[in-house]
């Protein structure tokens, strides 16, 4: 059962969102304590307006646990999306060094920022479900594009996002990783 996000469940994502930086190979999680790193993202993800904050999180319910979860937003709002990471990252001492970042998402698109399934739901259609939810979510808000980024080297990501109806458009780089920016209309 796909579902927002309880604001009491935040904890519970950081393992999900841990995973994905990690896949990035951010150069924070070599600088900064897990346990530092950890009490940022929560205090960020308590914020509405935070890439990963409870407004743009939906979870994937199976067996009353949180099989996946999934974080979306109108592209139109990128330019603001990591705001509360600053701010909390300010606000436990961590030293702030603003770099210019790189475009994720387009004006027009509904970027599915991050989709990750628990290792204990994988290969059992969790992923798809929560494709298929963000494509709905995106539609009833008015977007006729819904678009996502896809690691290059990531057949198998690929080969579900193309089954479910997006394709390529572009090469991006983003933090030294080549993806495809995939988009699908609605």
């Amino acid at each position: 059962m796909i579902r927002k996000v309880k604001q009491e469940e935040i904890p519970k994502l950081f393992p999900f969102i841990y995973r994905i930086l990690s896949d990035m190979e951010l150069s924070v999680l070599d600088e900064m304590d897990d346990d530092l790193l950890k009490e940022i993202l929560i205090d960020a993800m308590h914020s509405p307006h935070y890439r990963y904050g409870y407004e743009h999180a939906w979870v994937e319910e199976r067996e009353g646990r949180i099989a996946g979860v999934f974080f979306g937003y109108p592209g139109r709002l990128e330019p603001l999306i990591d705001g509360p990471l600053q701010a909390s990252m300010l606000k436990f001492n961590y030293p702030l060094e603003l770099t210019p970042k790189e475009n994720e998402t387009l004006p027009g698109e509904w970027y599915l920022d991050t989709l990750v399934t628990h290792p204990d739901f994988r290969r059992q259609g969790v992923g798809r479900t929560m494709i298929e939810a963000a494509c709905e979510i995106a539609k009833a808000a008015g977007h006729p594009i819904i678009a996502l980024n896809c690691e290059v080297d990531n057949e198998a990501a690929y080969q579900l996002y193309e089954s479910c109806g997006f394709e390529k458009k572009t090469r991006l780089v983003l933090n030294h990783h080549v993806y495809w920016h995939m988009t699908k209309e609605l």
